[in-house]
């Protein structure tokens, strides 16, 4: 048996390591945007036509947290504008937006109001509601906090209320549509602690595994396994089989490593989509 503060001093020590490897380079990685304009008019297009490039300017222009500028988090941004309609006598677009970092963080959200200058870049100030700006720093928060819950426990709870700030004041402006949604969002996504507890202990399990530290990867693959339970008893999974998706191949990999033969088969009903990944290896034996 591990001694159990030799296992607690192993984890802060990992997550040390982890976190002082993230505060030397830039804070997002590539930002690859694309826009489907064909519901749009002629003269409409043209109004938004520099969005992609001011969506992109957006992202690498703001200081999102002062502390960590390391992430080199990827974002692939889908707009999808669906319309156009005047609000007070000013023109509003209306558009669907898929956010996500290709690993295992993604968001589509159906609701998207704002008004667009083509002259002027997109802003956004903590205090003063822009539509767009503050939609976009929204995401941006929800996506850094979920990066930071794999870095610290509950890590990501100050960025989920940065967040939690945006769509109040959204749900208090003139364009209040959709943030209603975005805040139930943020409280379905901070309620899930299964899933949050479940993807810390995966990066750590991992960390650890390719540190050459097999009986603590062990360790924390079983606090991960607790979380996933706890979703699949008191949660909807839609997201932890999101995360699941993402990780599927390596799970397997390492579990059949380390001779996890219940925890395959256990993975195997949770995520029956990838049944055959988890239990091919033990096929083999």
């Amino acid at each position: 048996m591990i001694d159990k503060a030799y296992f607690l001093y192993m984890r802060i020590i990992v997550i040390v390591i982890l976190t002082s490897a993230i505060t030397i380079a830039k804070f997002w990685g590539k930002v690859e945007v694309t826009v489907d304009d064909r519901l749009l008019r002629n003269s409409e297009r043209q109004k938004v036509s520099s969005i992609r490039d001011e969506i992109t300017r957006f992202f690498s222009g703001q200081i999102w947290n002062e502390d960590f500028q390391g992430f080199k988090i990827p974002l692939n941004i889908s707009v999808a504008f669906q319309g156009i309609a005047q609000k007070g006598g000013m023109e509003t677009f209306h558009a669907q937006i898929l956010i996500s970092d290709g690993v295992d963080i993604r968001y589509f959200d159906k609701s998207l109001q704002f008004y667009y200058n083509p002259g002027n870049s997109i802003q956004f100030d903590p205090v003063i509601f822009n539509p767009l700006g503050s939609f976009l720093a929204f995401y941006a928060y929800t996506i850094l906090a979920g990066y930071l819950d794999t870095y610290d426990y509950y890590g990501g709870n100050h960025a989920y209320d940065q967040a939690r700030e945006i769509a109040l004041r959204g749900m208090a402006s003139d364009y209040p549509k959709g943030w209603s949604k975005r805040v139930q969002l943020l409280k379905e996504i901070t309620g899930n602690k299964g899933l949050r507890e479940a993807r810390f202990a995966y990066y750590v399990a991992m960390d650890l595994f390719d540190q050459g530290k097999p009986d603590d990867a062990l360790k924390e693959f079983e606090l991960m396994f607790k979380g996933l339970e706890i979703v699949f008893r008191q949660f909807p999974t839609g997201r932890t089989l999101y995360f699941l998706n993402a990780h599927h191949n390596k799970l397997a990999h390492r579990l059949n490593l380390l001779g996890q033969t219940d925890m395959l088969y256990q993975l195997a009903e949770m995520d029956p989509s990838h049944k055959d990944s988890y239990l091919k290896g033990l096929q083999k034996k």
